[in-house]
């Protein structure tokens, strides 16, 4: 992400705008936004506490029309309170471009800062929805002493860290080796591997994610964020083989045309539940949570990743496995 350097100043109250990304049109000026050009909040990260606490604000914005358009710093392109040149964008391509620039500003002397363009704003304060790039997702291989910890991280462009906290309460109280996840866009499953565990005992488990940001006024902070909390139970005694995914690769297909793949796992106890638990299929495909069939008719060319997610019907543990596959859509 290409963030220039800069800074919201920290004076003067935004009075306007609603939280949380909502993009409310500027009185004076909403009658003068006629292009297809929307400013949108994407999340905050927050870093220090109290009086040293500073909010960064991401924001991007998405062109619905054929062409590029520009709208210089000034009266129509300005982040406020304070200075209007924030590096955001001055050149908007068509498309979606979430994180287009970052914004950082003091909450405890400005609440919120807002990003005007083509009359329209989008507002950010410390209460907007915070970037969290991980997901926790359900344990697979559960047995009487062991189990695997499964995890969703999008670092989206940003360096980004794990680590899995768990145990027996939810106080935690051990976490697995911290590990690099990169900066990439695309979803990735991470996982981390639990030995010694007691049998019949049921744990406490999420996914932890540290993501070093670029600030708006020089330099970078790391920001933390908890994943939601799952839970799992280890057996009594020792479990025989359990579920294995049989699928390893789903065949490529093309633009218009009907696909149809089959998901398939062996063990574990049917029926299976199948779900999309991280990034997203290619448009115009549909994931049925029953079967694990995947059909529909792309709509456009291009290489998907995701994770897939299946769990069994096994009582009083249902056991999960997750896999990372991707289908290529050819033109």
């Amino acid at each position: 992400m290409n963030i220039r350097k800069g800074r919201a100043a920290l004076a003067g109250v935004a009075a306007c705008c609603a939280l949380g990304g909502i993009t409310l049109a500027a009185p004076a000026a909403r009658a003068q936004a006629p292009l297809p050009l929307t400013p949108a909040l994407d999340c905050v990260a927050i870093t220090g506490t109290g009086a040293n606490e500073i909010v960064v604000a991401y924001f991007g914005y998405a062109n619905t029309g054929p062409a590029s358009i520009a709208i210089p710093v000034g009266d129509g392109n300005e982040i406020i309170p304070g200075d209007p040149d924030a590096g955001q964008p001055t050149t908007f391509g068509t498309g979606g471009y979430p994180k287009a620039f970052a914004a950082s500003f003091d909450p405890a002397v400005t609440p919120s800062i807002s990003w005007l363009v083509n009359g329209l704003i989008a507002t950010a304060s410390a209460a907007s929805p915070q970037c969290a790039p991980g997901i926790t997702t359900p344990a697979s291989g559960v047995s009487a002493t062991g189990a695997t910890l499964n995890g969703v991280v999008t670092p989206g462009g940003t360096d980004t860290t794990y680590t899995f906290e768990y145990g027996t309460t939810p106080a935690y109280g051990s976490s697995t080796t911290v590990t690099d996840a990169g900066s990439g866009d695309p979803a990735e499953l991470v996982q981390a591997a639990l030995t010694g565990l007691q049998p019949s005992t049921t744990y406490y488990y999420r996914l932890d994610t540290t993501t070093s940001y670029i600030a708006a006024f020089g330099g970078t902070f790391q920001a933390t964020a908890d994943g939601p909390q799952q839970t799992f139970t280890t057996a009594g005694t020792p479990a025989p083989a359990g579920m294995t995914l049989a699928t390893t690769a789903l065949p490529a297909g093309t633009a218009g045309t009907v696909y149809s793949a089959t998901l398939s796992a062996t063990g574990g106890t049917q029926p299976f539940t199948w779900t999309v638990s991280g990034g997203h299929l290619p448009r115009g495909l549909h994931l049925n949570h029953a079967t694990g069939v995947i059909s529909g008719k792309p709509q456009e060319p291009g290489t998907k990743k995701f994770i897939i997610t299946v769990t069994d019907s096994g009582t009083p543990v249902r056991e999960s496995l997750s896999a990372q596959f991707s289908i290529t859509i050819a033109k």
